[in-house]
C-alpha cells in the first residue's frame, strides 16, 4: 500500500510548492496580458512595424544609392563608344561592357545596364552589344515604354528619373515587375537605363519582416507612384488628405486601416505604410483568452500535485549524483551547489569551444584559399563559417608579414596576440567586418569586408595608416609590410584568385619601393630585367683571382641598373640567384669542401627568401662574395688549380699565350691541359682566352678612341684582320660597327635625360 507522507517530507513540500508557484505566476501573467487587452499587444505589434518599415525605407535609400553610384561610375569613364563623327571604337565598347558587368556583379537586385547614344540605335549591356530596339523586343517590351519611348526621351537633356514598376515580358520568357531608372549625362550624348527587379529588391529590403496585411506605396518627388505591394489603394483620397494638412510623418485613419507617411533624407521620396488600426473580432478573441487562460490555471494545479510526486524521486537521485548526503532527500542546496560546479566546467567548456571554433574557422579559410574540392562534410562546415565571414557584398583579402628588427625584441609573446593586435587596429578603422587568421612564422591574412568597389581605395589607405602607426608604437621593434588584393564579390570560388593578388604583390613590387602596402592595384608591369653576362662573367674571373672590392663594384653595378629599370622583385632575386652561381663558379671549381659550398648555397638562398628590398639583397651578395674569395684562398693549392689559371689567363691575355706554353708552366702535357681545361671550365682553352680578350676590347672600343689595330695589339692579337674577324665571329658585327652601335646608344640616352 502505497503511504502518503508529503506532510513529514519537507523535500516532496517543496516541489509541491514551487510548482504551485508556477501556477501562481502563470495566473498573474494571465491576468496581467487579459488586462493589458489585445489592443496593446497590437501597439507594440505596430511599433515594431513601424520600426521594420523605417529599415525597409533604409535599404530602399541604399539601394538608389548603389544606382546613383554605378551611374556616376559609368559617367565619368575615359570611354566614348561613338565620337564626334558617329564612328564605333571597338576598344571603349569593350571597356565599357567590362566596366558595366563588373558594377552590377555585386547587385543581385540589378538585372541589367544599358548604355546608349542619342540619335544613335547601338546599345551597350552587360552581356555584349545589340541594337536598342531589338534589346527592348528580346527583353523588355512593354506596352507603354517602347523603344521609340526611350529614344525620344533620350534626344533631350533631362534630369535622371525612376519610372513606376511594371510588367515587362521577354520574346521567349516570362514577363517580370521591373523599376526602370533612366539617366542622362548633362555634358555628353550619353544616356543609361538601369533595370532593377521589383522583387528582388522588396526581398532584399526584408518586405516579409512586415506586419501580416499591411503594405508599402513608394511615390517619387513629383508624387508619382514608383512601387505599390497592393493594387486596391485609394490614392487621390490618400494625396488630398495629405493637402488637407497631413505631411510626412503624419497618419490618417481611414476606415479599417492606418496610412503612415514617411519621408526619405535622401532623395524626398515619399512611403506610404497601410496597416489596419485594430485587430478584428476583438471581443470574441477576449472571451476566447479568458477560456483558455482559466483552463490552464486548473491545470497547471492539477500538474503540481501529480507532478510534486512523480518528480521526487528523479530528484532525490539528482541530490545524490550531485553529491547529496542520504538517499530519499530532495535537498536543493545541495543541487545548487553541484549546478554551480556544473556551471564552473560548462564555463570552461565554452572558452574550449571558442578555441575550436576559431580553428574551424581558420582552417575552413585556408582550405578555401588552395580551391581544392572538399568532402561533402568538409564543404558544410567551410559554408558555415563563411556565412559568418561575408556580411558585405565584396571582399578584399590582405597579407601582413612582421619581421624583428635586427637588435629588436617584439612586444608580443604569441601570434596569437599579434593576430588580435591586427584584428584590434583595423577594426578600429574600418566600419566593416574583419578576420585576422595566422598562416605561418609571422605572416597574416586578412579578410576585410567593404560594401562597394569604390570603398576599396579607402580600405588601403586604412591599411597604410594602421602600419605607420603600429610600427611607431605597439609593434616597436618590428618591421611591417602588407599586400593588399582587388575587390572580390562575397563568394568563396573567389577566394583563390585573391589569395593569388597577394601572392603576385610580393612577386611583382617594385624592387626600389619604399611603400610598406603593396596595391595589387598600383602595380606596373615591366620585363626590363638587366643580366650582363659579359660583366658577370668578368667579376667572377676578378672573384677568382682574390679581388674581392671590385667583384663587389661589379655586382652593385648590376643591382642598381636593375633598380633603376624599376624591375619586380621576383626578376631581381632571379638576377641575384644567377649572380651567387656565377660567381660560385671558381670555388667549384676549386678543391673547397662540398658540404661548405652546400652550407654557403642554403645560407644565401634563406636570406633572399626573406629579403624584402634591395639592400637586404645587396648585403647578402656582399656577404657571399666576401665567403668566396676566403674560401678560394684557403682551398687546396695545385699547379692545375682552376682560381690560378683563371687569374693566369686574366692577368696576361696580352701575352701571346697557348696551349702548348700554358702546359708547360703547369707541368703538364698539352693534352691533359686541353682535357682538364674543357672539363673544368665547361669550354676549350681558345674560347675562353678569346672571351677574357674580347670582354677588355669591348671596354676599349667604348671608352676610347684608339683604333681597332691598337685596340687588337693591346688585347693579345697578332694582327687587326685576326682581331677583326674573331670579334665578328663571337659577336656578330665587326669592332667597328660595334663603336658605332655605342656611340649611338649613349647619344640616346644623353638626349632622354635631357
Amino acid at each position: 500500500m502505497l503511504r502518503f507522507r508529503m506532510t513529514a517530507n519537507q523535500g516532496l513540500l517543496r516541489i509541491f510548492f514551487a510548482l504551485l508557484l508556477v501556477a501562481i505566476i502563470m495566473f498573474t501573467s494571465n491576468y496581467m496580458v487579459f488586462r493589458n487587452s489585445i489592443s496593446g499587444i497590437y501597439n507594440e505589434v505596430k511599433e515594431n512595424n513601424q520600426l521594420v518599415v523605417k529599415n525597409i525605407i533604409r535599404s530602399f535609400d541604399e539601394s538608389f544609392k548603389d544606382v546613383n553610384d554605378i551611374i556616376f561610375s559609368i559617367n565619368v569613364l575615359p570611354y566614348r563608344a561613338i565620337d564626334g563623327s558617329g564612328n564605333l571604337d571597338m576598344h571603349s565598347v569593350y571597356m565599357l561592357q567590362k566596366q558595366i558587368g563588373t558594377v552590377i556583379s555585386a547587385n543581385n537586385y540589378i538585372e541589367d545596364v544599358v548604355l546608349f547614344y542619342k540619335g544613335a540605335d547601338l546599345a551597350i549591356t552587360s552581356t555584349g552589344t545589340i541594337d536598342l530596339s531589338e534589346l527592348i523586343g528580346q527583353k523588355y517590351n512593354n506596352r507603354t515604354y517602347s523603344a521609340a519611348y526611350w529614344k525620344s526621351t533620350a534626344l533631350n537633356k533631362h534630369p535622371q528619373k525612376i519610372y513606376p514598376a511594371d510588367y515587362y515580358s521577354a520574346r521567349n520568357g516570362p514577363s517580370r515587375k521591373l523599376l526602370v531608372v533612366l539617366s542622362n549625362n548633362q555634358v555628353a550624348d550619353q544616356n543609361i537605363m538601369v533595370f532593377m527587379d521589383a522583387d528582388k529588391l522588396l526581398r532584399q529590403a526584408n518586405q516579409e519582416a512586415m506586419m501580416e496585411g499591411t503594405s508599402l506605396l513608394v511615390l517619387d518627388e513629383e508624387r508619382n507612384a514608383v512601387l505599390n505591394t497592393e493594387d486596391s489603394w485609394d490614392l487621390v483620397q490618400l494625396l488630398n488628405d495629405m493637402n488637407r494638412g497631413v505631411g510626412p510623418d503624419g497618419t490618417v485613419q481611414r476606415k479599417d486601416y492606418e496610412y503612415t507617411f514617411y519621408r526619405s533624407d535622401f532623395n524626398g521620396f515619399l512611403y506610404i505604410n497601410k496597416a489596419p488600426y485594430q485587430f478584428a473580432n476583438l471581443q470574441s478573441v477576449a472571451s476566447a483568452n479568458r477560456t483558455i487562460m482559466g483552463i490552464a490555471i486548473g491545470i497547471a494545479i492539477l500538474l503540481s500535485i501529480l507532478l510534486s510526486r512523480y518528480l521526487y524521486k528523479p530528484v532525490s537521485q539528482i541530490v545524490k549524483l550531485v553529491g547529496g548526503r542520504e538517499r530519499g532527500t530532495a535537498d536543493f542546496g545541495t543541487i545548487l551547489a553541484g549546478v554551480g560546479r556544473l556551471q564552473k566546467e560548462n564555463e570552461r567548456l565554452k572558452e574550449q569551444l571558442e578555441l575550436d571554433r576559431a580553428d574551424m574557422r581558420r582552417d575552413a579559410f585556408l582550405q578555401a584559399l588552395d580551391g581544392v574540392p572538399l568532402s561533402r562534410t568538409k564543404e558544410l562546415r567551410t559554408q558555415q563559417s563563411f556565412s559568418e565571414f561575408f556580411q558585405e557584398k565584396g571582399f578584399v583579402l590582405a597579407s601582413f608579414q612582421l619581421r624583428p628588427e635586427p637588435g629588436g625584441e617584439g612586444p608580443l609573446d604569441s601570434v596569437e596576440e599579434l593576430s588580435e593586435a591586427i584584428q584590434a587596429g583595423l577594426g578600429s578603422r574600418l566600419t566593416t567586418r574583419v578576420f585576422v587568421f595566422h598562416a605561418s612564422r609571422l605572416s597574416f591574412l586578412a579578410l576585410i569586408g567593404v560594401k562597394r568597389s569604390t570603398e576599396r581605395e579607402e580600405t588601403v589607405r586604412q591599411i597604410r595608416s594602421f602600419l605607420e602607426r603600429a610600427e611607431e608604437g605597439a609593434w616597436q621593434g618590428f618591421s611591417a609590410t602588407a599586400a593588399v588584393s582587388r575587390f572580390y564579390e562575397s563568394k568563396i570560388g573567389n577566394c583563390p584568385a585573391a589569395y593569388r593578388d597577394l601572392l603576385d604583390c610580393r612577386l611583382y613590387r617594385q624592387a626600389d619601393s619604399r611603400d610598406a602596402v603593396t596595391d595589387y592595384g598600383a602595380i606596373r608591369f615591366t620585363w626590363k630585367a638587366h643580366f650582363p653576362l659579359d660583366e658577370i662573367e668578368k667579376a667572377a674571373n676578378t672573384l677568382a683571382g682574390g679581388n674581392v672590392a671590385d667583384c663587389q663594384v661589379a655586382v652593385d653595378a648590376v643591382l642598381t641598373e636593375n633598380v633603376r629599370r624599376h624591375v619586380h622583385h621576383h626578376q631581381l632575386d632571379a638576377v641575384a640567384r644567377t649572380l651567387f652561381y656565377c660567381l660560385l663558379r671558381p670555388l667549384e671549381m676549386s678543391d673547397a669542401d662540398g658540404e661548405d659550398i652546400l652550407a654557403l648555397e642554403s645560407a644565401f638562398l634563406r636570406k633572399l627568401e626573406v629579403s624584402l628590398s634591395v639592400e637586404e639583397i645587396r648585403e647578402a651578395l656582399f656577404e657571399a662574395v666576401e665567403i668566396i674569395a676566403a674560401k678560394g684562398a684557403s682551398s687546396r693549392k695545385t699547379k692545375l688549380n682552376p682560381a690560378a689559371i683563371a687569374h693566369h689567363l686574366k692577368s696576361s691575355y696580352r701575352e701571346n699565350l697557348h696551349l702548348d706554353a700554358m702546359a708547360e708552366a703547369y707541368g703538364t702535357t698539352p693534352k691533359y691541359f686541353s682535357n682538364y681545361f674543357k672539363k673544368t671550365f665547361g669550354v676549350n682553352f681558345v674560347d675562353y682566352l678569346n672571351r677574357v680578350r674580347l670582354s677588355h676590347a669591348k671596354e676599349l672600343l667604348k671608352t676610347t678612341d684608339k683604333s681597332v689595330s691598337e685596340i687588337g695589339e693591346l688585347t693579345g692579337y697578332l694582327n687587326s684582320s685576326t682581331f677583326t674577324n674573331t670579334f665578328k665571329k663571337y659577336y656578330g658585327l665587326s669592332p667597328s660597327d660595334y663603336r658605332r652601335n655605342e656611340a649611338a646608344d649613349q647619344s640616346a640616352n644623353r638626349r632622354r635625360k635631357l
